[in-house]
């Protein structure tokens, strides 16, 4: 009995070892071996050309990764709304964020260069400036300054105004209630075309238009249709004073972290993601036109050179460490 009794503890002891053994090897065997989990935050609606592009983002990024990073997508605002998202970047909640650089203007004063109205002449003009040195000047200043990774810029569209009220030129904005991005430029530029601006989450526009909090919103004509605008908007102005450029917002500390393959392989398809955005924009936004007018809305197109006149030396006036950069654009 005694006998059986050492071999009895002797078996025991054994396997406890082994057992501890495995365990300290296994947290190690699983990190080698684990899947990167990057969450992708957008505000705009599922199926809207926004929400395309992230999912298009994250099969290329698994696909360039071998199946080792795996991007979730979240669109329509489930993780907050856009300022909310980016603050969670730095807070790790959030890995990824899909909008525009001009939403970074909380961290760097020149991310207020992708807002400046009326910079951008037509998207040839875009392509020039986003495609060239001074876009690639305009991510790296602006990233590093705020601390982070900007990639893949893709044409977001021209900005065009849904109101209930007729606006056929500069004069009819005057007391006009307009819903505009919570940036310093875009509430700058309303005022001074006359029009007041009020700042509001993007989640809050269809309601707050269908209340009369404010008569109208502006955005582009992707985002005014997937949201469905045309229901409480019986006009649809071409102002077309912006031609917005979205950016994959990263962590900067974080992505420099990674990997040098991963980081290698998140920035190509960051840009791939955003070459086929920006094809598709350009192809469907004269659909987008003709979608608006078969629900029997009133398209008005506007003198772009009133507003011009009407705004002055904006840059100079308000916003003068971003005339270097304009001057520049302005020359392409």
């Amino acid at each position: 009995m005694r006998k059986a009794f050492t071999l009895f503890v002797s078996l025991v002891l054994t396997g406890s070892l082994v057992l501890l053994g495995c365990q300290s090897t296994t947290p190690q065997a699983q990190q080698a071996s684990s899947t990167t989990v990057l969450r992708l935050a957008n505000v705009s609606p599922v199926g809207d050309v926004r929400d395309l592009e992230c999912k298009k983002f994250a099969d290329l990024v698994s696909q360039k990764t071998g199946g080792k990073v795996k991007v979730e997508v979240f669109s329509g605002g489930t993780l907050g709304d856009w300022r909310e998202t980016i603050e969670g970047l730095k807070a790790k909640s959030v890995q990824v964020v899909l909008e525009s650089v001009g939403t970074l203007d909380a961290y760097d004063k020149y991310a207020d260069i992708e807002a400046v109205p009326f910079l951008i002449k037509d998207s040839d003009h875009y392509s020039k400036v986003w495609n060239g040195d001074i876009g690639k000047e305009i991510l790296e200043t602006v990233g590093s300054n705020a601390g982070f990774q900007l990639m893949g810029p893709a044409y977001r569209g021209a900005r065009y105004v849904t109101s209930k009220k007729k606006v056929a030129s500069v004069n009819d904005l005057k007391g006009l209630k307009i819903r505009v991005p919570n940036i310093a430029v875009y509430v700058k530029t309303w005022e001074q075309l006359g029009a007041s601006p009020t700042p509001m989450a993007f989640t809050e526009i269809y309601t707050a238009l269908q209340q009369g909090t404010v008569d109208a919103q502006e955005n582009p004509l992707s985002e005014n249709w997937n949201s469905a605008f045309y229901e409480v908007c019986p006009y649809l102005i071409g102002t077309k004073h912006i031609y917005g450029t979205d950016v994959f917002i990263m962590d900067r500390e974080y992505f420099k972290s990674l990997d040098p393959e991963v980081q290698a392989a998140i920035q190509e398809a960051a840009n791939e993601a955003a070459s086929w955005r920006t094809q598709e924009v350009l192809k469907t936004e004269k659909d987008y036109l003709d979608k608006f007018k078969s629900k029997g809305i009133t398209y008005v197109e506007v003198n772009r050179d009133e507003f011009v006149q009407k705004l002055g030396d904006f840059v100079g006036q308000h916003f003068p460490h971003l005339k270097p950069w304009a001057d520049k654009i302005t020359q392409l």
